[in-house]
């Protein structure tokens, strides 16, 4: 858990992570003196941060004094937004979701429509909860792609940083923005038991594949903001054309908007699945996704043999990763994954067996997330914090 020179971010991530602990552990596990340890420790006191939890059992010596996170020191807003709706958690400062909620919107309503949509959800959720609006950090907005955003009629990192820029006008707080896969790699840290994430791959299963990267408890994002996109990895020379023009990636073959579409073409999956004429009629990529995988969870043997056949070539571009990275754990995440979890993880965790690393070192740890459902949603609120901490 590396956060640089940032040492009050560094003490504070300690001790999130760990539940509670001391100063005299602290100084084990930073490296840094007891006076240095001491002042930032103090100065996390001082602002509600952190409190006193009780002492050790003295051993001859002055007793330790543990020192735990306040939960509801701060809190922040995470909003996913995608073509169709948009999903909002609130969470306090552990990440622990007080409030959820899931607002439809309309088709094609532009930025100023997506705007006040937001704007209103937002609201709806402080109030609804009752939470210190003084105490909310700010709210963080994630949406599916790169550096623009189709769904806001972004065509532009610019038109991004207006549409921002009247969020923060009309909510009234802080407004930070980033890739939904992203976000939901640092949530998953940002609520995950000491050690559990620090060097992961996080694998997000939305319409498409994404993917965040830790190394030392840090989020990877590269020189374009775009480390971690698994969905590009190539799995056939021979391919088809992906959206990004190149051919065989894997989310092309394997990706949700794949398996949908390859189930619409077969009357035995896209009968009994209920699906349209075309991709989306459900709703979302995600809602026909789920459709498919219900399906071969009842015994449609054509649609679990889909299924079975996109989890091998998503299994194998992890395995790719993972030889090159060498991390430690691989977790997989996201709406589609919360729905075909049973059929991808198994497939994965084969794969990964078979890695480089693992042949000379430990086994790597693959393994669901619990926060499947609102993984974007829950990173959005981790961004938030995550800045309020490093910045306060």
């Amino acid at each position: 858990m590396v956060r640089g020179t940032d040492t009050k971010a560094l003490v504070f991530d300690l001790v999130r992570a760990s539940d509670r602990t001391s100063r005299a552990e602290l100084v084990k596990r930073t490296g840094l003196t007891g006076a240095t340890i001491s002042t930032i420790t103090r100065r996390l006191l001082d602002e509600g941060l952190l409190e006193e939890t009780g002492r050790a059992p003295s051993t001859g010596g002055k007793p330790r004094t543990f020192v735990s996170v306040v939960p509801d020191a701060r809190y922040a807003v995470g909003v996913h937004l995608t073509r169709t709706d948009m999903v909002l958690v609130l969470t306090d400062l552990l990440g622990a979701i007080i409030g959820r909620t899931r607002r439809e919107v309309a088709q094609h309503p532009g930025q100023d429509g997506f705007a006040q949509a937001v704007h209103a959800a937002v609201d709806e959720i402080i109030v609804g909860t009752g939470v210190d609006i003084t105490k909310t950090a700010g709210a963080g907005v994630v949406v599916s792609g790169a550096a623009h955003s189709e769904p806001l009629g972004a065509s532009s990192p610019e038109d991004l940083s207006r549409f921002r820029t009247s969020l923060v006008q009309a909510i009234g707080m802080p407004v930070l923005m980033d890739n939904d896969a992203t976000a939901a790699a640092l949530g998953e840290w940002w609520v995950s038991p000491r050690g559990r994430a620090d060097d992961a791959l996080v694998v997000y299963l939305g319409a498409g594949i994404g993917g965040g990267l830790l190394v030392g408890g840090r989020l990877q994002r590269g020189t374009s903001a775009n480390a971690g996109e698994l969905g590009h990895v190539c799995v056939d020379l021979n391919g088809p054309v992906c959206s990004c023009g190149a051919r065989g990636c894997v989310e092309a073959i394997a990706g949700p908007r794949a398996v949908v579409q390859q189930a619409l073409a077969d009357p035995d999956i896209a009968g009994p699945a209920g699906l349209g004429q075309e991709i989306g009629s459900r709703g979302s990529v995600e809602a026909d996704f789920a459709a498919v995988a219900r399906v071969a969870h009842l015994g449609n043997e054509r649609a679990h043999r889909l299924l079975d056949h996109s989890a091998r070539a998503l299994a194998v571009s992890i395995r790719s990763v993972v030889n090159v990275l060498d991390n430690a754990s691989v977790i997989l995440t996201g709406p589609s994954a919360a729905v075909a979890g049973a059929v991808y993880l198994p497939a994965i965790d084969q794969e990964v067996r078979m890695s480089y690393a693992t042949q000379f070192a430990r086994p790597i740890a693959v393994r669901l997330s619990q926060n499947c459902g609102t993984a974007a949603a829950l990173g959005a609120a981790a961004m938030v914090l995550d800045s309020a901490i490093r910045s306060s």
